[in-house]
């Protein structure tokens, strides 16, 4: 039986279980992060709970309610040995809990702290991605759930579903100016001879760890970085795409709108994905 930890213990998967006042449950009071375990280790551990506080303070949450570095360590050391692989997606949730019924949040919330560990298998970087960008959904500069990991992923459903349809793996998400922004799952990326593109956090765009570290390896390398607006119809004078986030690394991208892009073998690509793979199996701190 697998299990996972929840508000302080070891539990059974099927005796984990919310109450039905749950501010998650109801209204999406909440936040998670998505993580990268290799052989036990948590990648990038520290910027996660970083970015976990900076969800917190967004919403006016407690971050002292939070679990700490050492603890999230101790608990996934200890959930990892039920994957019976060498990596692992492991995801920590957060919902404020409980409260009474409307939309102002309890002045001294009990919240619900879930830790998951499930058995993840790597993709191959050069296994290229078919996007199609989602006429239905766009990113708001101002939204707060659109600037954290916020537990009501509606409009990401809604677009994967749109780019499902389409017979695409993922959608691209445009700001709410017809630019593009990113997918629902990961930030994006271009490349034009020696220099990388990626959309401007105005965007509406989260800014994922996997993005932090491909622009300090820019600047490392002495790689021009241009943060211009693009519409989807300008992705194609781009040598290559490729999207990146901190579970799947990075991923190519074949097509965009049913056009095919250019050939990562004749870029930087493959030697960046490679760092970037290496760093989250090896743990190495951003």
């Amino acid at each position: 039986m697998m299990q996972v930890w929840m508000n302080g213990s070891f539990r059974d998967l099927d005796e984990a279980s919310l109450p039905v006042t749950d501010r998650g449950f109801l209204l999406g009071d909440g936040f998670f992060e998505t993580m990268r375990a290799h052989e036990g280790k948590v990648a990038w551990l520290e910027a996660h709970m970083e970015r976990l506080e900076h969800h917190a303070e967004q919403i006016e949450f407690p971050v002292d309610l939070l679990p700490t570095v050492e603890d999230v360590s101790e608990i996934v050391a200890t959930l990892f040995d039920q994957v019976h692989r060498k990596d692992a997606v492991v995801r920590l949730t957060v919902s404020r809990g409980s409260g009474e019924r409307g939309l102002l949040p309890p002045a001294d919330p009990d919240p619900t702290i879930l830790i998951t560990v499930s058995p993840f298998e790597p993709v191959d970087p050069g296994a290229g991605l078919k996007l199609f960008t989602s006429k239905k959904i766009r990113r708001n500069s101002w939204s707060v759930a659109g600037g954290i990991k916020s537990i009501n992923y509606l409009d990401n459903i809604a677009a994967k579903q749109e780019a499902h349809s389409y017979r695409g793996d993922d959608a691209i998400i445009l700001s709410t100016d017809g630019n593009v922004a990113e997918t629902t799952v990961a930030n994006i990326f271009g490349i034009q001879g020696d220099t990388l593109w990626t959309p401007d956090d105005d965007t509406g765009l989260l800014c994922g760890l996997a993005r932090d570290f491909i622009l300090d390896w820019a600047e490392d390398t002495g790689r021009e970085v241009s943060f211009e607006p693009k519409t989807p119809e300008m992705l194609n004078e781009f040598d290559a795409i490729f999207t990146a986030n901190a579970l799947q690394g990075l991923r190519v991208v074949d097509k965009v709108d049913g056009l095919v892009i250019g050939v990562p073998a004749m870029t930087f690509f493959t030697e960046l994905a490679q760092v970037v793979e290496t760093s989250l199996c090896e743990g190495i701190a951003l």
